[in-house]
């Protein structure tokens, strides 16, 4: 009896469907058995660096071909600050307004669900019209974050040709108690 190639049955294994390629492009290629495409980046967990409960993932993180052209790198309390688009397992403060370096935003702190550390804002709405791009996302401290995988090198976010000192940063997050 012959072999069922149904995606069904487990004597046969799974294999991505062939790259198409122009006839120009397929003649120029040695024979090969088969020309797989490449399998997508898996992405990765950014975990609470205090108790490792995931907070977001790589794939939420807001590329830079999303920041305008003359938007610089984010600082927070502790350093270095990126933008998610979402976040998981977490806590939100009551929103108030905060005044940054680029102008007044309302925000909300962002804690972890399971131990209550700081991790970053939630820019719940800008006020300076040239800043509206950046609200509802999180803008989470990388220094408070880990790669799941990497439980022992912090988070490094892709630096920026533009980056900048602390002084210049888009935001300077200070709060005054009083």
């Amino acid at each position: 009896m012959p072999l069922m190639t149904s995606p069904c049955n487990p004597a046969v294994p799974r294999r991505l469907p062939p790259v198409p390629f122009s006839p120009a492009v397929r003649s120029s290629l040695r024979p090969t058995r088969s020309t797989s495409r490449p399998l997508p980046v898996v992405p990765r967990p950014l975990v609470c660096k205090k108790c490792k409960t995931c907070i977001t993932s790589s794939h939420v993180q807001l590329p830079p071909s999303a920041y305008p052209p003359n938007s610089r790198m984010f600082k927070g309390f502790s350093g270095r600050a990126s933008l998610f688009m979402e976040t998981y397992n977490v806590k939100l403060s009551s929103p108030a307004v905060q005044l940054m370096a680029t102008g007044a935003h309302t925000m909300q702190e962002i804690s972890c669900s399971s131990c209550s550390s700081y991790l970053g804002w939630k820019i719940v709405r800008a006020h300076e019209t040239s800043e509206k791009w950046k609200e509802g996302n999180c803008l989470l401290e990388l220094e408070n974050l880990f790669h799941h995988s990497d439980i022992f090198t912090p988070f490094t976010h892709m630096d920026r040709s533009d980056s900048s000192d602390t002084e210049d940063s888009d935001y300077n997050i200070s709060i005054s108690q009083g």
